[in-house]
């Protein structure tokens, strides 16, 4: 049987370093720490461990299968969030550490306990889950037009035991006011930008990334709505793109809202914007 040392020296002969792989030792540990069901510091701590050789065998179908672009997300079937292990699939787009933006940005309003919210675009349902895990009181639902993104979801509320209603529709049409509370991390890269992105980017579903022209015509159709749907003391929370943020405030502001708050990623960038009636 080959060793841990051993087999962390293979997987990261066998990864190319680029964007998404900066370090191939550290990826192929990651990896082999998984397939193990172990933490890292286990693994680091035992380099003349023997790997059964089943294991072997998975580890190495991942690191080629990774070598290749597909995100590691995919190939353990699931995706830390919030300090939780969520499921994801191809179906959906993997959750990224800016989205706890939102849920950090949510959680800090002045909400009532059994505030209605609503997350539309779900996808995974790892931003509704965390919302209704950290907020019992809170009635929350979740809206995706894709049903295997529901699916997906699903899976996720049920796993966790989280109180969400999951729903399937085209944004939030099929849902009448008032709501305390929308959050929504909708597909805001723009069109042009798509064939430029990351390779594992591109594993995520189109219908997840592709905001249009400008990335926001779904962010546009959502905006527009809000005065509808919330109440006059509730509030939106979006995700968006780099620059977008001055954009998505000129169109509030056309829609009778303002921006109450402005939050900026790591990387600097205005990631999340919340918005309120005026």
């Amino acid at each position: 049987m080959a060793t841990v040392a051993e087999l962390v020296a293979e997987g990261a002969a066998g990864l190319p370093v680029r964007t998404g792989i900066p370090d191939p030792r550290r990826e192929a540990r990651w990896l082999l720490a998984a397939a193990l069901g172990i933490d890292e510091l286990a693994l680091r701590t035992d380099p003349e461990r023997a790997v059964p050789a089943a294991v072997t065998a998975t580890f190495r179908a991942w690191i080629a299968r990774r070598a290749t672009g597909e995100p590691a997300e995919h190939l353990l079937g699931r995706c830390r969030f919030w300090g939780r292990w969520f499921s994801v699939s191809p179906a959906v787009l993997v959750p990224r550490p800016e989205t706890e933006l939102v849920v950090e940005t949510a959680l800090a309003l002045p909400l009532g306990r059994d505030a209605r919210v609503l997350d539309v675009g779900t996808g995974s349902g790892c931003l509704a889950a965390t919302l209704a895990l950290e907020r019992p009181r809170w009635r929350v639902t979740a809206v995706d037009r894709l049903p295997s993104a529901l699916a997906v979801a699903r899976r996720n509320v049920v796993t966790h035991a989280a109180a969400v209603d999951l729903v399937l529709g085209d944004l939030a049409t099929a849902f009448g006011p008032p709501w305390d509370l929308v959050v929504a991390n909708l597909p805001y890269i723009p069109s042009p930008a798509l064939a430029g992105l990351p390779v594992e980017v591109g594993h995520d579903p189109v219908a997840a990334l592709d905001g249009g022209p400008d990335g926001l015509d779904q962010v546009r159709r959502l905006v527009a709505d809000l005065p509808r749907l919330l109440r006059r003391c509730g509030g939106a929370v979006l995700e968006l793109g780099e620059d977008q943020a001055d954009a998505v405030t000129a169109l509030a502001g056309q829609h009778g809202l303002a921006v109450a708050r402005r939050v900026r990623d790591l990387g600097g960038c205005e990631r999340v914007l919340v918005l309120e009636p005026r």
